[in-house]
This record gives structure tokens, C-alpha cells and sequence, in this order.
């Protein structure tokens, strides 16, 4: 006869543990006796592991359900009120960071930008700082938060809790879970930002179903998130998804990474200002100059003046959908995903980006790997990247 010892055990426990409380956040609330048929564990086994859940404030007793012929159950769902989680979504000029309760929902929001000094130790004081204060009136000792998730900008070794490289800052192998873990006493998870966005889509947003997308965030920077057979897809050296550093162009147009011509310099926000820059110089007009100077001009401001009629605006932007448009059919043609999600300031210029980005798409890519694609808007809309980086901690929870 087989012996198992502790280790099988707590191992079987925790597999146990992680089915309930994946039956009750998808089907919750429900009773006991139901998470017992779905799961095919036995009732006792479901009543202990779900006092231990109890007791954890992980779920909660929500009332009372309808009798099949005994007494009423007892409903049980996710405890959202005993359970935030701090997500933080680091950008280039900017830290969004906000407290989420366990079901992907956002409670408060703080937006700070970043100073002119882009050395790790000023950037790092702003993201303590965005912490400290999203928390203020809702959780100010932290009893209730479970963790801290980021999304970092640049490659990221979320094992380890390593920033790589981060282009925009120049900064080289810096342990941040290290570092925020000492400061906060809390679990910290990271990731690379459009990873961690692609995560809190599946997680919370419109591929639940899917186990083959890609979102492309496009703002500041671009990258992309790469969901392949049900799995987020890191690569060899943790750069999957760079695409924004895949040549697009022979201009010689000096992108943050120090080559020429990539997707990122033509087509971020930043390659939309500089393009729309280039060609004021070269003699064109806009009625934006009416009311600024070209020096304060920003990629929103360009959109702006487009649904005002400038034409120049609108040429630029709808020569940015077919940037991103061609980089789509890259993606397309190299993985065929069944779904391409859009995120980031850039994709909300829908009005002249999406005809632009669909016609180059369909012209560029194989007819057979744009069977029953989808290509639109993440649902979770400006709060991508704070669900996203909340979700590194939510996965993380599921998984006990």
C-alpha cells in the first residue's frame, strides 16, 4: 500500500483549494453542494477547504440559495470587500496606479508623472509615492492589500523580480520586487507592462475564451503581449514581444533603443508628433499652430485638431494605421492569433486609425490566417494597464 506523506498531501490540498476557488469566482455565488458536483470532490473535503477560505477572508457567506428538498445552502462568493490589490502601470512619462478588489475592479486611481530625471532612484521614489497615496482613506495600513503587481516598461525577468533593461531609462538589471517587498512588506510581482495588460484581457476582459491572442499596446511606446496556446509567452531571454523595435522604415529616424527606423519611432505617440513635426517643417500647415507653438504639441493634440478637420492631422494619423496596420500583419502571418486586442493612448484615435489599420491588414496578410480573426479595442479600455498588473497578484492568489 502507497504511503502518502505530508508533501502529497499539502500538494493534493492546495490543487483542492485552487479548483473552489476557481469554481466560485466563475460561478459564484453558489453553494457548497454545487462546488462539490463541479469539482467531484467529496462534500467533506469542499467543507474544509472552504473554513480554511472563510477564515482567510478570501470568500464570504452572501446569503441564503433555493432548496432542492433539504435545507437551504448557504451561498458563498469572492470577499472583494477584505481584498485589494495595488496595480501599478509604469509608462514613460508617467506611474498609473490604482487599488483593485479581487474581482478586476477598480476602487481608486492615482496618475503621477515623472520628474526630468529618468534615474531609477527618482522614477522608484514616484512609484513608492503613487502606492502610498492610492491607498490613503481605503487601506491606509495595507491590512486589507494581498500584494502589489507592476507593469514595467522594458525586458523583464518576472521570476526573479528583475528590470533588465528598460530602453526609455537606461537602466540595466535592477531588482525591483527587492526593492518594493523591503519598503511595503507585501508580496510584489512584475512584469513587462503589455505582458501584464495581456494577462488582465484574459483574465477580465473580452479573451476569456481565447488561447491564442495578441495585444498590441501602442502609446508612448509599443510592445505586445503574446498569448500562445492558453499561455503568456515570455520567449528564450524574456523579449518576447518587442515588436516595436522591428525595423519599419529605412528613414533614418533614431528610435530609444538606438537603432533607426523602428515600428516604435513611426508610430508611438512620440513618432506621431515627429512626423506631424517634420512635415510642418517641410511646409505644410495646420490650424493647429493657431493655437500653440510646435514645440508643445502633443500626439492627444494632433487627435484633437483631427476631429476638428485639420487635414494634415488626419493624413497623419490615418498614415499611423497603416504603420500599425502593416506590424499587425507581421504578427498575423508569424502566429496566427485568433484575436488582436489594441491598447495604449494611440488606439483610442479609432475614428482614423481602425479603417486604415484593417484595409493594410487584409492587404498584407495570408487570406487564410485572417479566417475569424478579430481585431478591436481592449475592453478594459484606459485601465488596461493598472487591471493588468493588479492580475499578476489575482493569478498569483489563484494558484495557492
Amino acid at each position: 500500500m502507497k504511503i502518502i506523506n505530508r508533501a502529497d498531501k499539502n500538494l493534493i490540498k492546495k490543487i483542492n483549494t485552487n479548483s473552489i476557488l476557481k469554481t466560485i469566482r466563475e460561478r459564484g455565488p453558489i453553494s457548497r453542494a454545487d462546488i462539490s458536483k463541479i469539482v467531484a470532490l467529496n462534500p467533506a473535503t469542499v467543507s474544509s477547504n472552504v473554513s480554511d477560505l472563510l477564515d482567510k477572508k478570501i470568500i464570504r457567506e452572501v446569503g441564503i440559495g433555493e432548496s432542492s428538498g433539504g435545507r437551504k445552502p448557504i451561498l458563498l462568493e469572492l470577499n472583494s470587500s477584505e481584498n485589494y490589490i495595488i496595480g501599478v502601470d509604469m509608462g514613460i512619462k508617467k506611474v498609473t496606479t490604482a487599488l483593485v478588489d479581487i474581482n478586476g475592479n477598480v476602487i481608486n486611481k492615482v496618475i503621477l508623472q515623472f520628474s526630468e530625471e529618468k534615474d531609477f532612484d527618482s522614477i522608484g521614489e514616484t512609484l513608492k509615492e503613487s502606492i502610498y497615496k492610492v491607498v490613503e482613506g481605503y487601506d491606509d495600513n495595507f491590512q486589507k492589500t494581498i500584494g502589489i503587481g507592476m507593469g514595467i516598461h522594458g525586458l523583464v525577468e518576472s521570476e526573479n523580480g528583475i528590470s533588465i533593461y528598460a530602453p526609455a531609462f537606461n537602466w540595466h538589471d535592477i531588482n525591483i520586487v527587492d526593492i518594493f517587498q523591503k519598503e511595503f512588506n507585501k508580496t510584489v510581482i512584475i512584469e513587462n507592462d503589455t505582458r501584464a495588460m495581456a494577462l488582465g484581457e484574459k483574465w477580465f476582459g473580452a479573451t476569456k475564451d481565447s488561447k491564442n491572442f495578441i495585444l498590441l499596446n501602442i502609446g508612448t511606446g509599443i510592445g505586445a503581449g503574446i498569448y500562445l496556446n492558453g499561455d503568456l509567452y515570455k520567449g528564450n531571454n524574456f523579449g518576447a514581444g518587442e515588436i516595436g523595435h522591428v525595423s519599419m522604415t529605412n528613414e533614418k529616424i533614431k528610435c530609444k533603443c538606438g537603432k533607426y527606423g523602428c515600428f516604435e519611432s513611426i508610430a508611438s505617440g512620440e513618432g506621431i508628433v515627429n512626423r506631424f513635426e517634420s512635415k510642418i517643417k517641410s511646409g505644410r500647415k495646420s490650424s493647429i499652430l493657431n493655437k500653440m507653438d510646435i514645440s508643445n504639441i502633443s500626439s492627444l493634440d494632433i487627435y484633437k485638431e483631427a476631429l476638428n478637420g485639420d487635414q494634415l492631422s488626419i493624413e497623419i494619423l490615418k498614415e499611423t494605421g497603416r504603420y500599425i496596420g502593416t506590424g499587425i500583419s507581421m504578427v498575423v502571418n508569424i502566429l496566427n492569433p485568433d484575436s488582436i486586442i489594441l491598447a495604449g493612448g494611440v488606439s483610442r484615435a479609432r475614428e482614423f486609425i481602425y479603417e486604415e489599420i484593417q484595409k493594410t491588414v487584409f492587404e498584407k496578410s495570408m487570406n487564410h490566417n485572417l479566417n475569424n480573426i478579430y481585431i478591436g479595442e481592449t475592453s478594459l479600455k484606459q485601465d488596461a494597464g493598472i487591471i493588468g498588473a493588479a492580475t499578476l497578484v489575482i493569478r498569483d492568489l489563484f494558484s495557492i
